[in-house]
């Protein structure tokens, strides 16, 4: 099974994954990728920071670069805001605004 490495880029900042992962294909790897950068986005929400500087360069075991995750990616899907399916919002209860008492 090839090993990816996940590096993460902030500006001109590059921290290198020395021990990558062992995945399946780069699709699964751009997967763990949009899973590390919403952990990522989620500590950038809670401790502040901009949100959209940071980068994962998913590279293979040659050290070529062969996909790149942005917080654009994580966010978005086909032009729309992502879903996923472990989101422990969808259980919160959703107010109704159209038939809320005005205030």
């Amino acid at each position: 099974m090839p090993r990816y490495f996940f590096h993460v880029r902030e500006g001109s900042e590059l921290t290198r994954d020395t021990e990558g992962q062992e995945l399946a294909n780069t699709e699964a790897a751009r997967a763990e990728a949009i899973s590390t950068g919403r952990e990522m986005l989620g500590e950038k929400l809670l401790h502040g920071g901009r949100l959209n500087n940071r980068q994962i360069e998913i590279a293979d075991e040659t050290g070529h670069v062969v996909d790149t995750v942005s917080a654009r990616d994580v966010l978005m899907h086909h032009g729309e805001l992502r879903s996923y399916s472990d989101d422990v919002t969808q259980s919160a209860p959703v107010a109704n605004i159209k038939n809320a008492p005005p205030r």
